[in-house]
């Protein structure tokens, strides 16, 4: 073979990736169908094919639908960064425009996103009709990913990784709180060591809050007394409302909780546990108009709800 690697016969078109990724995200081929405006059956045989050619089996089926299997996340990853880099020369295309104009992807974490998408949508659309905005929702390891893979433009993310590759623009400085239902706190604040030896429902160590929470825990010789792990914020907040124990979190975590008056809030002291929010960005789109004018409202948003004494 002359050292030369053998290639497969086959390869699949773009097409076939997106009908993959459509099912993989409805994770119903009848919704997926539909999504893609093709009837159900060749959807079906595509997908059989893509798995016959492959010799995997990427989902899962059930009379519930379909669930992609390691081999399908795997895959999934891949057609996602493929798409984003496919796109990447639409957007510099736009971004050399006079204008702002394109597509800008904002990835968010759960709870602050409430706050932030509603306005941004708004003020987006009045203020630079050009721009298409799209969401994607996930926490800050995800967020880091996605974004150094291109399926973002920009995310909203405590704590950016320090890289040369990553510009990141401070918006606050959130502090560590503790999470209780409604009427279960008596103090206005409370220590480290106060809070850690409270029955705690949190997220396992993967989990970057907990990661810190940990550390700081750590510092001053005491242990989280986790009673019981969630990994799902909601999950984790419906258990603390029904009294199940306390969590920590940063305030903006429960911001609709607190003004619904559902959950309490306690700042944690002794020592303080920071956390900055910040919007990052890839390095070399830093001159993209677009992106670049999509961080500056959220930038205005956040201010104002700080400024409002709504997010502290």
């Amino acid at each position: 073979m002359n050292g030369q690697i053998a290639l497969p016969d086959w390869e699949p078109d773009i097409r076939t990736l997106r009908c993959f990724i459509t099912v993989a995200e409805e994770r119903n081929i009848t919704r997926a169908a539909s999504r893609l405006n093709i009837a159900q059956p060749a959807l079906s045989r595509k997908i059989a094919n893509l798995e016959r050619e492959l010799n995997l089996a990427l989902f899962e089926r059930s009379v519930r639908g379909v669930e992609v299997t390691p081999a399908g996340k795997i895959l999934l990853d891949r057609a996602y960064t493929l798409f984003g880099q496919l796109a990447q020369p639409f957007h510099d295309v736009t971004a050399s425009s006079e204008r702002p104009a394109g597509t800008v992807v904002v990835g968010m974490p759960p709870t602050p996103g409430e706050f932030i998408a509603p306005p941004l949508l708004r003020r987006v659309k009045e203020r630079f009709p050009d721009i298409e905005l799209r969401f994607k929702e996930g926490f800050s390891r995800e967020l880091e990913d996605w974004l150094l893979t291109g399926q973002i433009s920009l995310a909203v993310m405590h704590n950016p990784p320090d890289r040369a590759d990553i510009s990141s623009q401070e918006l606050l400085i959130e502090k560590l709180h503790l999470i209780g239902q409604t009427g279960s706190l008596d103090k206005p604040f409370y220590t480290l060591a106060e809070a850690a030896a409270l029955p705690l429902i949190m997220p396992s160590r993967a989990n970057y809050l907990r990661l810190l929470a940990d550390q700081h825990a750590e510092q001053i010789g005491c242990e989280l007394n986790v009673t019981q792990r969630v990994d799902g914020v909601w999950h984790l907040k419906a258990l603390v409302r029904d009294g199940h124990g306390f969590t920590l979190l940063t305030f903006g975590g429960v911001l609709t909780e607190f003004h619904l008056g559902t959950l309490v809030a306690a700042p944690i002291v002794e020592p303080e546990v920071q956390w900055r929010l910040c919007t990052a960005i890839k390095f070399d789109q830093r001159q993209n108009m677009a992106i670049k004018a999509v961080e500056a409202v959220i930038a205005d948003i956040v201010g104002e709800l700080v400024e409002g004494n709504i997010w502290h």
